[in-house]
């Protein structure tokens, strides 16, 4: 063994195994479990695998890989066990610690030979022969998108998916309701487009609507044909390139968002136009650079106007490119210091001369209130001032009826007496917020997991919902045609196939994703830059998300992985 290394050793291999076999019976569905075990069933054939692979192979890593896959295996392994509380509770029993402390172990046995072999094996070098037809691989792949998601407006979900948010912006366009930044205005503004040049030629507000989705299909269709171009100019392998195509083009979710009227469908978008214009930048893919900025500063600036969070992402992204490129890609780091600045004067100084009124800052506080809520609902002893204060705020009676630990909505509509006051004595609710979690760190915790938990652990049944109860009052679905038939039995087994649920897990991606940056980041590879905004993402919902496992907040993460992983998994060289 080298001097400064760690192998993997025979007695690794046996307590790993045996660690990985202890993890999976504690987690297994017969304990209670609520999430999907398929992922960690997953999770746990792929550890073994890498296990036995390292230890052929001999693998090796340095003590500074070594601290990070244990800082990263220690935090997966926790994860699951925070998300599955309820297994081990009162952790106080005898039984239930010494299960805890093993499954511990067993998720860090789990996760340390997945990230070694990423190591030691990543990245694979592309061998294909010369791509020289970037525009027929791009054209088809648009088309046969385009195909599958018209076919779908037009004879299944027409003039498409119409919900709550749905109805705030077009009530906005109707002029029922002011104008405000809840809906991200400029959202808005693009949807008038449309509506306004749907009403002008078919003069039905069906028909407007069904307008504005045919162009996000198209816009859609154009982000996800750019990412298999890229592929493809990369000299991937053919499969993994039809793989991606599959993904993008089959999966349910990218043909029910495709005709969804929220502002998160071309927010993604956006960002996936952004991170592989980037990419091709950064690695001199293409023959036109303009094209690259083109599509690049085109991303970057839907990233910043089409969600309320999008624009503090990537002043994140911008601050910490910055910290990586700033003596190699100076032009570049410039373009997007005046995305940001021209994007907060479109959301600030001209929406105030707009009147338009600001976002809904309550919704950033989910996670306080949920933890709040829940010592309410609990009823912990509270001083008289205590009460008096939160009753400033919150009716305190109807905030322990409603609460749900899955999503702040009923706090936020049904027991929030007064939100102005919270903001107009701020710092005696800060000091209020600490002292009870000084008390009730339990509680803190607890609602923090509930609340959190679907976009850090394996998964959970949040996205089907969309095309199943998402519509609220259309009469204009068509109904009877084979193809309806067709692509509703084809959703339907999709949710029930066990084997086919690591495709919508949320955390399986998330953990996918931090895997990726985390090898880039050790291998000090400039492919850790397009990790960095879907990391800020995804860190602002462990924070401030509204709801524990709402699909359609993760979406930028599942359509940003493909690119995110071959750039991970292959390597290319400037220019190629």
């Amino acid at each position: 063994m080298n001097i400064g290394k760690f192998c993997v050793s025979s007695k690794a291999v046996l307590l790993s195994s045996l660690g990985i076999y202890v993890w999976l019976t504690n987690l297994a569905p017969l304990t209670g479990t609520e999430t999907y075990y398929s992922v960690y069933l997953l999770c746990g054939i792929a550890g073994i695998l890498c296990l036995f692979d390292n230890f052929r192979r001999q693998v090796s890593c340095s003590r500074r890989e070594a601290s990070w896959i244990g800082i990263f295996s220690f935090l997966f392994s926790l994860a699951v066990l925070l998300a599955n509380y309820g297994l081990f509770d009162p952790l106080n029993v005898l039984e239930h610690l010494f299960n805890w402390c093993c499954c511990l172990l067993g998720g860090i046995c789990v996760a340390c030979p997945i990230l070694l072999w990423m190591l030691s094996a990543l990245p694979i070098r592309c061998t294909a022969s010369n791509r020289n037809r970037p525009l027929m691989v791009f054209w088809l792949s648009f088309g046969a998108i385009a195909a599958i998601f018209l076919a779908f407006l037009v004879f299944v979900r027409y003039p498409g998916f119409i919900t709550r948010d749905s109805r705030t912006t077009i009530a906005q366009l109707m002029g029922e309701v002011p104008y405000d930044n809840v809906m991200p205005f400029w959202h808005t503004m693009l949807v008038k487009v449309f509506m306004e040049l749907g009403f002008a030629l078919f003069h039905g507000k069906n028909a407007a609507i069904a307008l504005f989705h045919g162009a996000q299909i198209l816009f859609m269709a154009a982000c996800f044909a750019y990412v298999i171009v890229t592929l493809y100019q990369m000299k991937l392998p053919t499969w993994t390139i039809a793989v991606v195509f599959a993904l993008y083009g089959l999966m349910p979710y990218n043909i029910a968002y495709s005709v969804t009227l929220w502002k998160d469908i071309p927010f993604s978008g956006a960002i996936v136009l952004f991170l592989t214009g980037l990419y091709r930048l950064l690695k001199g893919i293409g023959k036109s650079k303009l094209l690259n900025y083109g599509t690049m500063i085109t991303g970057a600036v839907g990233f910043c106007l089409l969600r309320t969070n999008g624009w503090f992402a990537f002043a994140v992204t911008v601050l910490l490119m910055t910290l990586f490129l700033w003596k190699r890609q100076r032009k570049l780091l410039l373009i997007l210091f005046a995305v940001l600045v021209f994007c907060w004067i479109l959301l600030n100084p001209v929406l105030t001369i707009l009147n338009v009124k600001g976002s809904d800052y309550i919704e950033a506080l989910a996670v306080p209130f949920q933890q709040i809520a829940r010592i309410i609902s609990q009823g912990r002893p509270l001083s008289d001032e205590e009460q008096a204060l939160l009753g400033q705020v919150f009716y305190l009676d109807i905030a322990a009826e409603v609460y749900d630990p899955l999503t702040v909505d009923p706090i936020k509509y049904e027991a929030l007496r007064d939100g102005e006051y919270l903001f107009s004595h701020l710092w005696d609710y800060i000091g209020l917020y600490m002292r009870l979690g000084l008390r009730y760190p339990g509680d803190y915790l607890k609602a923090w997991i509930d609340e959190t938990k679907g976009y850090w652990n394996a998964g959970y049944q949040s996205f089907f919902w969309v095309y199943t109860k998402g519509i609220q009052g259309n009469t204009a679905i068509p109904g009877g045609a084979l193809v309806t038939r067709l692509y509703d039995a084809y959703f339907r087994y999709m949710e029930k196939i066990v084997v086919l649920q690591p495709l919508i897990s949320i955390g399986l991606h998330v953990w996918l994703l931090i895997g990726c940056a985390l090898v880039n980041f050790l291998k000090k590879r400039e492919e850790l830059l397009i990790a960095v905004p879907i990391l800020a993402l995804t860190v602002g919902l462990w924070f401030g998300t509204p709801v524990y496992a709402e699909f359609r907040y993760a979406y930028p993460i599942f359509l940003s992985m493909p690119l995110i992983a071959a750039s991970t998994i292959f390597s290319v060289e400037k220019g190629e």
